[in-house]
């Protein structure tokens, strides 16, 4: 009887043990998935736990104008005329020979095919001065007085095919010369219309812009 009393309490322990050692399993296992092996403490009295380092990335906000998204900044237009910004000489405008100015490109991306360029009186809500379009890619220069050999000169908002220039009735007027680079043919000709002019620019693959200023007088 005393045989079978041990055999008993034998079983009665394994099984304990075997109930422990499960749960010793499960706590480990727990704290395993649960923890980078650190210890957590509480923050100091006054102070606050510092913030988790992130993983995740950002991409960087597109430079955009007029809504297209812009890349390739290199294009650039740059004229010795005048300092970005500044004042337009008279010879440009209609206070003096009225001719254009001398421009200066460079930075033309290997995919670009072709520039068109927009001179507009910000002043009056973008009313367009000249319009060229068809400028070769590799242009590395506009001459004054003139567009670049196979250029295109389409009539700007006053009717003219040529360059008219700066002449505003009163005040001081702003006025851009934005270039912009196409990665397919604009389609414009002598004939095109101002929506069409719009179009053609809408999602160019770079933008160049100088500015100047005239006041008659």
């Amino acid at each position: 009887m005393f045989i079978n009393y041990f055999r008993g309490h034998r079983k009665v322990m394994s099984k304990a043990t075997s109930i422990l050692l499960i749960t010793l399993a499960l706590g480990v296992a727990t704290t395993a998935c649960g923890s980078s092996g650190r210890t957590l403490r509480d923050p100091e009295s006054g102070k606050t736990a510092p913030a988790r380092k992130s993983t995740a990335t950002t991409a960087a906000a597109p430079t955009t104008k007029g809504g297209a998204v812009i890349t390739g900044s290199g294009l650039s237009i740059k004229t010795t005329a005048w300092s970005a910004g500044e004042a337009i000489p008279k010879a440009y405008g209609c206070d003096g020979a009225n001719t254009s100015p001398p421009l200066l490109i460079s930075g033309a991306s290997a995919d670009v095919v072709e520039l068109v360029l927009i001179v507009s009186d910000q002043t009056l809500g973008g009313k367009t001065n000249w319009v060229v379009s068809k400028i070769g890619a590799a242009t590395a220069a506009i001459p004054q007085g003139g567009a670049p050999t196979g250029a295109i000169q389409i009539p700007n908002d006053s009717g003219s095919a040529l360059w008219s220039g700066p002449c505003p009735e009163s005040g001081t007027h702003t006025y851009d010369f934005t270039l912009y680079g196409l990665t397919q043919p604009s389609g414009l000709n002598a004939s095109s219309t101002k929506a069409q002019i719009d179009a053609a620019v809408a999602n160019p693959r770079s933008v160049s812009v100088i500015t100047g200023t005239y006041k008659r007088g």
